[in-house]
């Protein structure tokens, strides 16, 4: 048999060529965290889970909530989603973010 197969793993693929990815965080305590849904998984109860988790678990964090940013859809057009993360972003640098939970599922 000479035939060739080509398998990708359900693992993904390397990641490879990404560059300007922040630190992770040591706490959130007294940090601000932006949540961008990509409507996906019931995520108005999953943010309102995740909320209430991190009140109980840090000190002075602060979340603004999904609906506070423009909801970044899955799929679509490239340029789309450039345009729609270029946003996401400076919205989240505008007020104050130190981190933020993208998207729900999927």
């Amino acid at each position: 048999m000479t035939e060739k197969l080509a398998v990708i793993s359900p693992e993904g693929l390397t990641q490879g060529g990404a560059t300007n990815i922040s630190r992770h965080l040591d706490s959130l305590d007294g940090k601000i965290i932006g949540e961008v849904y990509n409507n996906h998984f019931k995520g108005e109860l999953m943010f309102r889970t995740y909320r209430s988790q991190f009140s109980k678990k840090f000190k002075n964090v602060k979340v603004i909530p999904f609906d506070e940013f423009p909801i970044v859809y899955v799929g679509g057009d490239p340029a789309t989603q450039k345009r729609v993360a270029k946003e996401v972003a400076a919205l989240a640098k505008e007020r104050g973010c130190h981190a933020i939970i993208t998207g729900n599922g999927g």
